[in-house]
């Protein structure tokens, strides 16, 4: 089981990585399929939203640093969203261990879906363009918001938090990829404990997922910088949609 998790974390690394969204979205499909698949043992849901935390933690740290190298985080929005996304994660990490499975699935699934139409609106903002700050207050109210969802289905915040820069924040798509690592760092951290806290994030699965995660995140921060922004919103639109796919399927089974 660990080898599957080291596996399944360098594949959703590399894409979180390359993408901004920390990869949560793609390892929680493959946490709830691919043991039955192979006849392992499953893993429940609410031990899968505790290691797509960790997974995150991971990916995000990793991911963050390369992009810091490049210049494409900015600390603005990990003082500002960043703030709001921890307070946010932590809460929702901690009471969706009372929560019902079936119901974790659904909305996880609804908000895979929102995202996932969103990445494939037009964006105005240049894709290397300038960063101007601005109502900093808009910035920690949103966090919050996404740091709560994010926290009770395991998601990572990144999916919601890259949305929300690019599409209705106006941040530069390579800025809004980097800054999303560090700020899902944060929330990652406060997520991370808030499952560790309530027992729902196995060891040895926890330690497999990060080694393959710290691997594929530097193979797919490297890949982001020569990939063009266009083509990055429509792998990420794809792995999102496919993710929301399969968690209203199983909601519904």
């Amino acid at each position: 089981m660990m080898l599957l998790c080291a596996l399944i974390g360098l594949v959703s690394g590399i894409v979180g990585a390359m993408t901004g969204v920390g990869g949560a979205l793609l390892a929680v499909p493959l946490l709830l399929t691919t043991p039955s698949l192979l006849n392992l043992p499953n893993i429940t849901v609410h031990a899968v939203t505790g290691l797509a935390m960790v997974q995150g933690l991971t990916t995000n740290l990793v991911g963050a640093l390369v992009h810091r190298k490049s210049g494409f985080v900015s600390g603005f929005l990990l003082r500002w969203a960043g703030s709001g996304i921890v307070v946010g994660s932590l809460f929702g990490s901690v009471i969706s261990r009372w929560l019902p499975s079936h119901w974790l699935l659904l909305t996880l699934g609804l908000v895979l879906l929102f995202c996932a139409v969103q990445m494939l609106r037009p964006v105005s903002s240049e894709p290397n363009g300038e960063f101007v700050p601005s109502a900093p207050s808009h910035f920690a109210v949103a966090g919050l918001v996404t740091g709560i969802l994010a926290g009770a289905t395991g998601l990572g915040t990144g999916s919601l938090t890259i949305v929300l820069l690019v599409y209705w924040l106006k941040v530069p798509v390579r800025i809004a990829i980097g800054s999303t690592l560090g700020i899902s760092l944060l929330a990652a951290i406060a997520g991370t404990l808030g499952k560790a806290l309530t027992l729902q994030v196995p060891f040895i699965e926890a330690v497999g997922l990060s080694i393959g995660a710290a691997v594929g995140a530097v193979c797919g921060a490297k890949i982001s910088h020569n990939v063009p922004a266009r083509t990055l919103r429509r792998i990420l639109a794809t792995f999102i949609a496919i993710a929301a796919f399969h968690a209203l399927w199983r909601f519904l089974r």
